[in-house]
């Protein structure tokens, strides 16, 4: 066996056991005799020289068949039974109707290509040293009859002769109340295997034993109530082996398939029963081309190192190895698909509605120094849980130009894998197959799923596609590699929610000795993603070729104590890729985003779009300390807030710039913004737009220099607001002439908000002072048109409104008086005069006082004019 035979086996685990099913026990079962003895029903004769090898004749021929009809049908140890039939008979039909179990220890034999049909409802036991030696197909079943296109029944439980017209093959077996079961029994040590799976060697058969088995391209059919083959071993060449277990009262068709002799099929909603194969047991059809496994039953089981191997050794396809079932179980047992010829392998399939793989089990196909391509895995299930160091694996090795299958599984409800290994790999020229898995809600713990082209091959995708949670736990990877030439695939993960803890992550790698480039890594949750403790998603490349980009879109993303990057390492001359996330809530606590360059490449760019941006104790880089270029790092968010925590674009290549957009900009506890350049180079630029900065706490945004040119700094903001110990610089060491700029640009504000144009006519105070001072006082007013709507105080807001101020007079009520009789004395009330204001003058203090008489004027015009009426009078 060649390389990746081992593939099948990544982890060591104790052995975990799993249920069994209740076998056949022989030390109580129905004691049978070793005998064939017919039951009279047809012209069929038997004839034995030492009772143990039987001849049988006669019998009733339909066209070309042969119908047989026996009391007891067994053959000892050592014994034959030999049908005596004419070389153009098609079909040996033959029933055992005496209610007693055939026990087959020995040979059934029969002429020409004929083949054999054998029947008994009550059940038919291989032997280990059972053995077949004819030209067709076999069909042992525990059905009750044969069912023929004409309406004939040739049945076990009520026997009667054939019609005398002629009658074709049969096309289907009918199941009345309570089949029998079918046993194959192995030798007592097992089947005979020389090596197992997990010794790196193609498992091979001990020459001593023949098992059960066809001539190249025939059916070896076991179709029986429950089905155990305990060590046993069956075999067709090229040909095809079917295996039924069928509950009662329901109809089995046989369907005629293409040089393979016959398959099965079912009508309707069919009732099944059990299959299990244990101690080594063994079910092989390799040859050139062709060889299918079907298997068909309720529960079905693989315990103690069975194995179902399919390989294609010529120019002719592969068939498939097909299992459906309620349930399948793998307990250290493997299913094996290999290509080594020209022909392409066949699929290998199980259809359940659940499926268990448990202590090293595993499904492997292979293509190996050939031009065919290898098969698919095809899982489909309700639910799926791998454990035990099991495995799926795909893989091309040696100078094979085929490919590799594909990995497709689908799980409407949950899916388990802990312990476990997916690998599709390319070890040759061929590429390597995708992994696909759909699934209701998965989790990986302990686990890896891989695809890697590790010479001239393509590295196959990784599609992971979940309706609700996706769960990566405790040293759980999910990578693609390139080692040679060729590239490491894509990673495409689609979730409800996606969380990864505990270390192990998502990767995407090309070595130092490949050309190849690293696969891009696009993750899709629709609610959150957590990526917490020690876990990281990252493209890296050591040699030439380019790392690749990712994507990540989330509802929410939760960044603690893990990382996301595209880097290049020491000594690599290919570039980063790009990191381009897209949240609602975003936070990175303890954690970091970056995107570096540690070789002759260019850091990539690094795009955050996220409602809100919060960083505690955390960073986000795009550096460079190679010689390419840093990186781009973009943010643009309602919030952003650094904690202890800084954006970095720093350089000793290329500088890197940043840019940010957002509402509000906090920064506290000694965050930094900073495009810092070591060497000669240069410092990048930083572009903020925000309503509002705050930098408290020795929060520093720089665009420094060491030998090179400072960067620019441009800020545009509503406001800023910082403490002392908190610089915005873009300083250089070399000298003040090699310094940057820093900019601040205030949003344009009219300063002309609230005023309004004055006339050119120079407005003439005393027409704006009223010259009755009998009207009344509430209708006074002065007016002091001055700045108009500027302020007296700069530091004061703008107002529209002139200041006015109102001369008001208080008006007195109307009061009626009633005449009395007797004489009062007359007392007056002084009467204050009211003197007209005719302008205002400022006193030593500076305050506006209003006079009678016209400031603009000297000499006696000052005086002031006795009033020409008595207010009070009018009143």
């Amino acid at each position: 066996m060649k390389q990746g035979w081992h593939s099948l086996i990544l982890f060591t685990l104790p052995l975990c056991a799993i249920g069994s099913l209740t076998f056949l026990d022989t030390a109580t079962a129905q004691q049978v005799t070793q005998q064939v003895t017919p039951d009279g029903t047809v012209s069929t004769t038997v004839t034995t020289p030492d009772g143990k090898n039987f001849t049988i004749n006669d019998g009733t021929r339909r066209g070309g068949n042969l119908f047989h009809s026996f009391k007891e049908f067994s053959v000892p140890a050592g014994g034959s039974a030999n049908f005596n039939n004419a070389a153009d008979v098609l079909n040996i039909i033959g029933r055992v109707t005496g209610g007693s179990v055939s026990n087959i220890d020995g040979a059934i034999r029969a002429l020409g290509k004929a083949n054999v049909f054998l029947l008994n409802p009550a059940g038919i036991i291989f032997g280990p040293n059972a053995s077949l030696n004819i030209g067709g197909s076999f069909l042992g079943s525990t059905a009750h009859s044969f069912v023929f296109d004409n309406g004939f029944e040739f049945s076990a439980t009520n026997p009667q002769a054939p019609p005398l017209l002629t009658i074709n093959v049969p096309i289907g077996l009918r199941y009345r109340d309570n089949p029998g079961n079918i046993q194959v029994r192995g030798p007592v040590t097992g089947s005979g295997l020389v090596s197992e799976v997990r010794s790196g060697n193609r498992p091979k058969l001990d020459s001593n034993v023949t098992g059960l088995q066809v001539e190249p391209g025939k059916t070896l059919a076991l179709v029986g109530g429950n089905v155990f083959v305990e060590g046993g071993v069956l075999r067709s060449q090229g040909g095809r082996i079917e295996i039924g277990s069928f509950d009662s009262n329901q109809i089995v068709n046989l369907v005629p398939a293409q040089s393979e002799g016959f398959s099965l099929a079912y009508q309707g909603t069919p009732s099944f029963r059990d299959i299990e194969f244990s101690n080594k047991s063994f079910v092989n059809v390799t040859g050139d081309g062709s060889g299918s496994i079907a298997i068909l039953g309720r529960n079905i089981n693989f315990t103690s190192d069975s194995i179902l191997l399919s390989d294609t050794l010529g120019d002719k396809n592969g068939g498939e190895i097909s299992i459906v079932g309620d349930s399948i179980a793998f307990n250290r047992s493997s299913l094996l698909s290999n290509t080594f010829g020209s022909g392409n392998g066949g699929q290998i399939k199980l259809d359940a509605n659940k499926i268990n793989f448990d202590n090293r089990s595993g499904v492997s196909i292979q293509t190996q120094d050939n031009k065919g391509n290898a098969g698919d895995i095809n899982i489909r299930a309700n639910s799926l849980e791998m454990k035990g160091s099991s495995s799926l694996v795909s893989i091309t090795t040696g100078s094979s130009s085929g490919k590799a299958g594909n990995i497709n599984i689908a799980v409407n409800g949950p899916m388990a894998i802990t312990s476990t290994g997916i690998q599709a790999d390319s070890n040759g020229v061929g590429n390597a197959g995708n992994i696909n898995i759909n699934a209701n809600s998965l989790q990986i713990e302990n686990s890896g799923v891989f695809s890697r082209a590790n010479y001239k091959g393509q590295g196959g995708e990784i599609n992971i596609t979940v309706a609700d949670s996706l769960t990566s736990i405790k040293n759980t990877n999910i990578n693609t590699n390139a080692y040679n030439t060729g590239d490491a695939g894509k990673i495409n993960i689609r979730a409800n929610s996606f969380r990864l803890e505990q270390q192990g992550g998502v990767l995407s790698e090309a070595g130092a000795s490949s050309t190849g480039k690293a696969g891009e890594i696009n993750i899709t949750v629709a609610g959150s993603l957590e990526l917490l403790n020690k876990v990281g998603i990252s493209t890296t490349t050591a040699g030439i070729g380019d790392a690749g980009n990712i994507n990540i879109t989330a509802g929410s993303f939760l960044l603690e104590g893990s990382g996301v990057s595209s880097s290049t390492t020491e000594n690599s001359t290919g570039n980063a890729g790009e990191v381009n996330i897209t949240a609602g809530l975003f936070k990175i606590n303890a954690a970091s985003m970056r995107t570096n360059n540690l070789g002759s490449g260019n850091a990539g760019d690094l795009k955050v779009q996220a409602t809100s941006l919060v960083l505690d104790g955390a960073g986000l880089y795009v550096n460079s300390t190679g010689n390419g270029n840093a990186g781009n790092l973009e943010i643009k968010a309602d919030t952003i807030k650094l904690d202890g925590s800084e954006l970095n674009a720093n350089t000793s290549g290329g500088k890197g710039n940043i840019t940010l957009n957002s509402r509000d900009l906090i920064l506290r506890k000694n965050s930094n913004i900073t495009t810092n350049a070591q060497g000669t180079a240069g410092g990048g630029n930083i572009t903020i737009n925000t309503g509002n900065l705050v930098a408290f706490e020795d929060s520093n945004i720089t665009a420094d220099a060491v030998k090179g040119y400072g960067g620019e700094v441009n800020i545009t903001a509503r406001g800023i607001f910082r403490s002392p110990d908190s610089d915005i610089t873009a300083i250089s060491e070399a000298g003040p002439q090699f310094n940057g700029i820093v900019q601040f640009n205030t949003p344009e504000i009219d300063p002309t908000q609230g005023l309004f144009e004055l006339t050119e006519t120079v407005i003439d105070p005393a027409q704006q002072v009223a010259q009755n001072p009998c009207i009344k006082g509430f209708g006074s007013t002065f007016t002091i048109t001055g700045r108009g709507g500027l302020p007296s105080d700069p530091n004061k807001i703008l107002s529209s409104d002139n200041v006015r101020v109102d001369l008001v007079e208080p008006v007195p009520s109307k009061v009626s008086s009633t005449s009395t009789t007797q004489k009062q004395p007359s007392q007056k009330p002084p009467v204050k005069k009211i003197i007209p204001v005719r302008g205002w003058i400022y006193n030593e203090k500076g305050q506006v006082v209003l006079v009678g008489y016209d400031p603009t004027k000297t000499g006696p015009q000052r005086e002031q004019p006795a009033p020409t009426t008595n207010c009070a009078a009018t009143r």
